[in-house]
């Protein structure tokens, strides 16, 4: 018997940037409150010929937050992928002309100097178990009830592990700032925002471009997420694969100078904590790579819309 189509929820809105020493003071000025100083490990899981995340599927095991699974609200053209999501049923989403174009995860915006992309995060046993056997091209069985159990059943292994420690603030409407550093020396931070439906997305980024603004980080460098940096040091051929997929971007020669500009920025940053007060502890190492679903033009900074179950811890 056919199961039941579960809900997406509330809409995520997100720009990653690189923090500096005087951001959490340009955070408290503009009237954050501290919400969150957490530690958690993740652990992410594919099949042994990576089909989850050659069709831009992540799946996560987040330690005090369970099982998620990220993917695009729409199938993504992977051969030998692609075709098992035919016959999935996506919502209609509206013409987002300043989000991003005709709804293609990673699609480049164009109206925003930005790069938006869409992603659905499933955290329903049921949503995951659904979307992982529709990937992977094979019928749930009835005691994949629960992930684990399909874990095991699709021959899932672990092929990325980190822990991050996370510093995160709450502004008026609803806005979010967190502050990542992950255990394999990488910094990166965000802004977000949540919309209760499509029709709200477009001010939720206006509100998100706008914070980053107060924060002084028009014009400034796309950055690269965790999981990126992470397969790109720990595990490159697998980062090759997903280049070759064009589910990751390879940075340009240009975008290399920018991010070796940070680099030395970032080395200035240490120099001067060390005679002066504290900073944030934010980009003392910026390595380039394109985390899941974010797509990187010159000089661009990266920014994503994610469709959500509920808000991530």
């Amino acid at each position: 018997m056919e199961r039941p189509t579960m809900p997406l929820g509330s809409i995520e809105v997100e720009s990653k940037f690189v923090a500096g020493p005087d951001t959490e003071a340009k955070l408290a000025a503009l009237g954050a409150a501290p919400a969150s100083n957490s530690s958690f490990s993740d652990c992410y899981y594919d099949t042994p010929d990576l089909r989850l995340t050659l069709a831009d599927h992540w799946l996560r095991l987040r330690q005090g937050a369970g099982w998620e699974l990220k993917c695009p609200p729409m199938p993504r053209p992977v051969p030998g992928v692609s075709s098992h999501l035919l016959g999935t049923t996506f919502p209609e989403l509206p013409a987002w002309g300043t989000v991003a174009s005709n709804h293609i995860p990673g699609a480049r915006s164009q109206e925003l100097p930005a790069t938006a992309t869409m992603y659905q995060e499933l955290t329903s046993p049921q949503a995951i178990v659904d979307r992982l056997c529709k990937v992977v091209g094979v019928a749930p069985l009835p005691s994949w009830d629960q992930v684990p159990a399909a874990v095991a059943g699709l021959d899932l292994k672990e092929f990325a592990s980190f822990v991050t420690q996370r510093r995160s603030y709450r502004l008026a409407g609803g806005l979010r700032v967190d502050l990542d550093e992950a255990n394999f020396d990488y910094t990166v931070a965000e802004v977000e925002a949540l919309a209760e439906t499509p029709e709200d997305v477009p001010a939720a980024l206006e509100a998100v471009m706008q914070l980053r603004q107060a924060l002084g980080l028009e014009g400034t460098a796309g950055v690269p997420g965790k999981m990126s940096v992470y397969l790109q040091r720990h595990r490159p051929s697998h980062y090759q694969a997903l280049l070759r997929a064009g589910v990751l971007h390879d940075p340009s020669p240009t975008l290399n100078s920018t991010v070796s500009g940070l680099k030395t920025m970032a080395e200035g940053q240490a120099t001067t904590a060390e005679s002066g007060p504290t900073g944030t502890g934010e980009a003392q190492e910026v390595e380039i790579g394109l985390s899941t679903g974010e797509r990187i033009g010159h000089g661009q900074d990266i920014s994503k819309v994610a469709l959500v179950n509920d808000p991530g811890p």
